[in-house]
């Protein structure tokens, strides 16, 4: 009896302990989001793009994509972008989302490793700086989304 009491209490106590927010950590107090786009997918690619750039303009905070993995190939000037449901490309998307003040960055590791490519292969705007994604997904208030 004496044990399922404690457990009880143990129970309640973390249940009140998870609702309790750290000081500052509400939605409106984030300066950046940041997604990572681990996908070639088009459909996963167009809602990272579209999620990010939405919050980036309704909180008016820095947008930041990370395209790793799988996604770096979707930066890749010398392929063919697949096109989304809208008739935008994906390049075309990325291109808006600079033009709107966003970010587009690609993981160094995985252009040599997965798409076999240099930064020379990148579209027009997007970066490639070993530790970029690192530093930016860990960078104090930032909000980070993964597709």
């Amino acid at each position: 009896m004496k044990n399922r009491c404690c457990v009880a209490i143990l129970v309640l106590l973390c249940v009140f302990l998870a609702g309790i927010a750290p000081a500052g950590a509400d939605d409106g107090d984030i300066q950046r989001v940041v997604t990572s786009v681990t996908t070639d997918d088009v459909n996963r690619a167009a809602m990272a793009i579209a999620f990010t750039r939405g919050i980036m303009q309704e909180k008016q905070v820095e947008g930041i994509l990370f395209f790793n993995v799988y996604g770096v190939n979707l930066v890749n000037a010398g392929k063919d972008s697949p096109v989304y449901g809208n008739g935008k490309t994906v390049a075309q998307m990325l291109r808006e989302f600079m033009d709107a003040g966003g970010v587009v960055m690609a993981c160094p590791m995985c252009m040599q490793h997965v798409g076999g490519m240099t930064s020379a292969d990148l579209i027009q705007g997007v970066s490639a700086v070993k530790g970029g994604g690192v530093k930016a997904v860990s960078g104090p208030r930032t909000l980070a989304l993964s597709y």
